[in-house]
């Protein structure tokens, strides 16, 4: 038997943490992965959560779905979406779902963040090490390199992030030295190297 803890406390921390990134953005929308359908007693209890908090947030527009269809969203209407809330289950598919469809797991940050900053919080790319490609020069560094520009934005350094991104964006668009899983033929080294300079 293996047993998931939601409490009140837990809940309303990542989802207030949502809010407050949506209050950020441009769209300010905020998704809730759920399946209080099938998951009878820790998800339709997320769900009151995500309805309490989002009255505190009257400026931040919501939608909810099932993780199931909320992947086939992802796949068709991505632009349907900007900020997800979700469990850590939901939230582990959905963060490698999402690059997949933009290209290449290869471009996916991850932190593990403390809102509060009480506590260290620890940044690796969403697909973590890779040892299976290890030392062979092809793994694309972009994610391990964006992860680094949200742990700058987090340590208080936005235009230092905003820098790194740029750059990131910059090398993406002008599709000239990339790693093969985005169509490209260039190393590891490559394209840290080219980020680098248009940094």
């Amino acid at each position: 038997m293996q047993q998931a803890v939601f409490t009140r406390k837990g809940c309303d921390r990542v989802m207030r943490y949502a809010f407050d990134l949506a209050m950020t953005r441009p769209r300010r929308h905020v998704t809730s992965a759920t399946k209080s359908n099938g998951i009878i007693h820790s998800m339709p209890y997320w769900d009151e959560r995500f309805a309490a908090v989002a009255a505190d947030y009257p400026e931040v527009r919501t939608a909810q779905y099932h993780i199931d269809i909320l992947t086939a969203h992802f796949v068709q209407h991505p632009d349907w979406f900007d900020v997800v809330v979700g469990s850590n289950l939901f939230g582990d598919i959905l963060s490698d779902l999402g690059p997949a469809i933009a290209g290449s797991i290869g471009l996916a940050p991850g932190g593990n963040i403390n809102p509060e900053k009480d506590y260290p919080s620890m940044f690796e790319p969403v697909h973590g090490s890779a040892p299976d490609i290890a030392g062979r020069g092809i793994a694309n560094p972009i994610a391990q390199i964006w992860t680094g520009a949200m742990m700058l934005e987090h340590l208080g350094h936005p235009d230092a992030g905003r820098a790194v991104v740029g750059a990131i964006e910059r090398l993406v668009e002008e599709g000239k030295v990339l790693t093969r899983d985005l169509g490209g033929k260039a190393s590891t080294t490559e394209v840290g190297k080219a980020i680098e300079a248009l940094i």
